[in-house]
C-alpha cells in the first residue's frame, strides 16, 4: 500500500510538471545570468538588516548597498516552519497546494509522524542518514522548469538540513546535499546511484572534526558593541547552562553528540561554505552556456536563535560571522564566475518569536505556556463530552507547529461526528487562555469571515490530506519552549523576512511595496524568459527589473 501511494504521488507530480512545462517552450533570455545563487538564511528576521546595519562590512553590506531590498516582505501562510518556508521559495506555491504543511505531519496509515522529506524507497549516499527525497512535495520549482527548457542547466542545493537542501533542489535537481549525524555530507539514491568521487573525498577529510575543542568567542574584541546592539550577555531565558561567551562544543568526534552540537555554532556555516564552494567546482556551476541554479541553506542562525533568542549577543555575533561568510562566497564567485554573470537572491524561511524574558524586561506582557496545560484541558473536555471513549487524540504538537490530529478510526468506531469532536477540542484548548485562534477543518473549508485577519494565512497552510483536525495559534508573545524561543505563528515577527535580489538586470534600492517569498519563483522565471504559475495572492517583482 505504501509503494502504491508513493507511485500515485509520483504520477501526480510528473503530470503537474509536464503540464506546467508546457506553459512556454521558448529559449531562455539571451542575457540570462550564468548562475543564480539562492541564499536561504534560516530564521533571518528582516529587522536584523536594520538593527545591525552599521556593523555589516562584508556580504550583507554588499547585498544592502548593491541589491534590491524589499522591506515589506511577509510570508502569506501561517505555519512558519523550515519545511513550508523552503518549499515556497523556489516554487511560489502555498503549502495548501504543495502539501508541505509542516516539518512533520501525522500519517493515519502508518500511525506515526512523517518527516517532510521522508522517502523509505531511497537510501542515503555518502554516509549514514535519512532516506529522503522531494517525493512529498506536489508541484514544480523554477529549477524543475528550467531543467525542462534547458536540459544542460544544473540545479544543485546544499545545507546542514536535509529538508532545506531537498526542497530547494526540487524534483529534477541534479543533487541535494545535507549534513548528517555521522559528520558526513550525504545525498540520496533519488539523485544518483552512488557517491561521486569528490563527495567521498570530502567526507574522508573529516572537515567537521577539525572544530573539536574550539570555543565560540565574540568576533569583535570590543564587548561594549555587543552590549549596545544586543544588551547583556547573561540574559534570562536563554538556554540553560550555557548563557555567556565563550561557548564550548560538547562531545568529541566521531560521537553523534559532537555533530549534533556543531549545528548550534556558527562553525556550521563555515563548514557549509567550504562544502558549497567544492560543490560549485564539482558541478561546474556557472561555467557552461546555460543558466545554473545553486541553493544554499545556511542554518546556524536558526539554531543560535532558538537557544538564545533574537535579542542576544549570540545572534549578533552569528550574523557578523555570517556577514564574513557571505563575503567569502561572493569573492569566490566573482573570481571564478563573475558577479556580473551571477544573480543572487537572499531570503529566509521564517523569522523568530521574541524571547519571553527579554520582552518582560521591557515591560511587555509575555509568558511561557506548557503542553501540560493544553493537554489537561483537552483530555478533560473530551472525557466529559465522550465518556468511555479513549484514544481520540492521535497527535498533539504545541511548539513550533500548533496542531491537533484526531484518530479518525476511533471516531468512526464510536459513531461520533468528526466536526463535533473538533469543535469540542478547539473550545477546550481556547479555554486555557494561551491561544488567539483555533481553526477546525470546517472553519478552513468554509467561507472566509470578513473580519478575521488570520484565517486566509491558515487556509494557505491547509492541505486536507495532511493537515490536522485543529490548527492553533498562540496569543502574541506566548511561547511554549522551556528556554530560548521558537517560531511557527502568523504574527509579523515570524512572517516578516528579507528579500534581496542582486545582480545583472536588477535596480538597486529599497522597495516598500507589499510582497512575499511566494513572489520569488515567478519573478526568477520572468528573468529567465518563461512563465511560472503564480498564487492568487502573489505577484511579479517588476519594479526592480531594468
Amino acid at each position: 500500500m505504501k509503494r502504491t501511494a508513493y507511485a500515485l504521488a509520483l504520477i501526480v507530480v510528473l503530470t503537474l510538471l509536464t503540464r506546467t512545462a508546457a506553459v512556454s517552450s521558448s529559449a531562455l533570455q539571451a542575457n540570462a545570468p550564468k548562475l543564480i545563487v539562492v541564499l536561504v538564511l534560516d530564521q533571518m528576521r528582516y529587522d536584523y538588516l536594520l538593527r545591525f546595519n552599521d556593523l555589516y562590512k562584508g556580504g550583507f553590506r554588499r547585498l544592502i548597498d548593491q541589491g534590491a531590498v524589499f522591506t515589506n516582505a511577509n510570508y502569506r501562510h501561517a505555519v512558519t516552519e523550515t519545511g513550508p518556508g523552503h518549499s515556497v521559495i523556489l516554487s511560489g506555491r502555498h503549502p495548501s497546494h504543495s502539501g508541505i504543511v509542516g516539518n512533520t505531519w501525522w500519517d493515519p496509515l502508518l500511525r506515526a509522524l512523517v518527516n517532510v522529506v521522508d522517502d523509505p524507497l531511497q537510501s542515503p549516499i555518502g554516509g549514514k542518514g535519512r532516506s529522503a527525497s522531494p517525493v512529498n512535495f506536489v508541484g514544480s520549482t523554477v529549477g524543475d522548469l528550467l531543467k525542462v527548457k534547458s536540459p544542460e542547466s544544473h540545479v544543485v542545493a546544499a545545507s546542514f538540513k536535509d529538508r532545506a537542501a531537498i526542497l530547494l533542489a526540487g524534483h529534477r535537481g541534479d543533487a541535494a546535499y545535507w549534513f548528517e549525524a555521522d559528520g558526513s555530507f550525504v545525498t540520496s539514491t533519488y539523485y544518483m546511484p552512488k557517491a561521486p568521487e569528490w563527495l567521498s573525498k570530502w567526507n574522508m577529510e573529516r572537515v567537521a572534526d577539525a572544530y573539536a575543542g574550539r570555543k565560540w568567542t565574540r568576533l569583535l574584541a570590543d564587548e561594549t558593541i555587543y552590549e549596545k546592539y544586543a544588551g547583556r550577555d547573561d540574559q534570562p531565558g536563554e538556554v540553560e547552562g550555557d548563557l555567556v561567551f565563550p561557548h564550548a562544543l560538547e562531545g568529541r568526534p566521531p560521537s553523534a553528540e559532537y555533530y549534533a552540537d556543531l549545528r548550534n555554532f556558527p562553525f556550521a556555516d563555515e563548514i557549509l561554505l567550504a562544502f558549497s564552494i567544492e560543490a560549485i567546482r564539482a558541478h561546474h556551476l556557472g561555467r557552461g552556456q546555460a543558466t545554473d541554479i545553486f541553493g544554499i541553506g545556511f542554518s546556524a542562525t536558526d539554531t543560535v536563535g532558538h537557544r538564545y533568542g533574537p535579542d542576544s549577543q549570540e545572534i549578533l555575533d552569528q550574523l557578523l560571522r555570517l556577514d564574513q561568510i557571505l563575503d567569502q562566497l561572493f569573492q569566490y564567485i566573482d573570481r571564478n564566475i563573475g558577479l556580473a554573470n551571477t544573480l543572487v537572491v537572499a531570503t529566509a524561511d521564517h523569522g523568530a518569536t521574541p524571547l519571553v524574558e527579554a520582552l518582560n524586561a521591557k515591560g511587555v506582557n509575555a509568558r511561557r505556556g506548557t503542553r501540560a496545560e493544553v493537554d489537561s484541558a483537552l483530555r478533560q473536555a473530551l472525557a466529559k463530552k465522550y465518556p468511555g471513549v479513549d484514544g481520540l487524540v492521535a497527535d498533539l504538537t504545541i511548539s513550533g507547529e500548533f496542531r491537533l490530529y484526531l484518530d479518525e478510526d476511533v471516531i468512526r468506531q464510536n459513531k461520533l461526528i468528526s466536526s463535533d469532536v473538533e469543535e469540542t477540542a478547539a473550545k477546550a484548548m481556547m479555554s486555557t487562555g494561551l491561544f488567539e485562534v483555533a481553526y477546525t477543518r470546517s472553519d478552513l473549508l468554509g467561507q472566509k469571515p470578513s473580519n478575521d485577519p488570520y484565517i486566509q494565512w491558515f487556509r494557505n497552510s491547509f492541505f486536507a490530506p495532511r493537515s490536522p483536525n485543529v490548527m492553533l495559534m498562540p496569543k502574541r508573545n506566548v511561547s511554549f519552549t522551556i528556554t530560548g524561543t521558537a517560531h511557527g505563528t502568523a504574527y509579523d515577527y515570524d512572517r516578516h523576512v528579507p528579500i534581496i535580489f542582486m545582480g545583472p538586470g536588477i535596480k538597486p534600492g529599497s522597495y516598500a511595496s507589499e510582497c512575499g517569498p511566494e513572489d520569488i519563483a515567478p519573478t526568477l522565471a520572468k528573468i529567465l524568459g518563461f512563465d511560472h504559475p503564480k498564487e492568487f495572492d502573489s505577484r511579479l517583482l517588476l519594479e526592480m527589473l531594468n
